[in-house]
């Protein structure tokens, strides 16, 4: 029981980060690639479904990128979802494909992005925060239920509190980071 708690604290906390880093990343490219677009899922027969299963994504040249959907009819769902999902990126729709182009790197951009940066980061610190709190009521319960003590519920609180921290501190090192890489 108590080994659990603290595993499965770890483990929610890791894969909030995890998702944390790939978002930034893809939030920060400076180059392109078909990669950019591998997150962003569209709503199809009330299922999600990432736009790289449903189409074929290749790079034009250094800054454009085409799509060409396996089925024609869902050309502006596609387009939508990728207006939607904030990557700072133009769209047009050519014939049956879209090419999505990304606007040069200037120090404006750079200042929005990293603005976009700040607030995924802040969003991921309060699920970090969330997490905990969810792990620290698992604590009550186990301690209402006698199934610990109070030295060990001190224990976990303190085991508990370290991760979050840890966290916490890896996602500002993080953001650190990405600023020095940006500008």
């Amino acid at each position: 029981m108590y080994n659990n708690i603290i595993n499965d604290n770890k483990k929610n906390m890791q894969k909030c980060i995890d998702l944390f880093i790939d978002k930034i990343n893809n939030l920060s490219q400076t180059r392109l690639s078909p990669y950019l677009l591998n997150n962003i899922s569209l709503k199809l027969n009330n299922k999600s479904i990432l736009i790289h299963h449903i189409s074929s994504i290749v790079v034009e040249n250094s800054s454009t990128l085409k799509i060409t959907p396996f089925d024609y009819t869902i050309i502006k769902n596609i387009e939508k979802s990728i207006i939607l999902s904030n990557l700072d990126v133009t769209t047009k729709i050519i014939d049956s494909s879209i090419y999505v182009k990304m606007p040069i790197m200037t120090e404006t951009r750079k200042i929005k992005i990293f603005k976009n940066i700040k607030i995924e980061a802040e969003f991921n610190r309060i699920n970090i925060r969330n997490i905990r709190r969810k792990t620290n009521n698992k604590i009550k319960f186990c301690l209402k239920n006698k199934d610990i003590d109070e030295n060990q519920e001190q224990k976990l609180y303190s085991i508990v509190q370290k991760q979050t921290t840890f966290y916490i501190n890896y996602i500002k090192e993080f953001l650190k980071k990405k600023e020095k890489e940006l500008f």
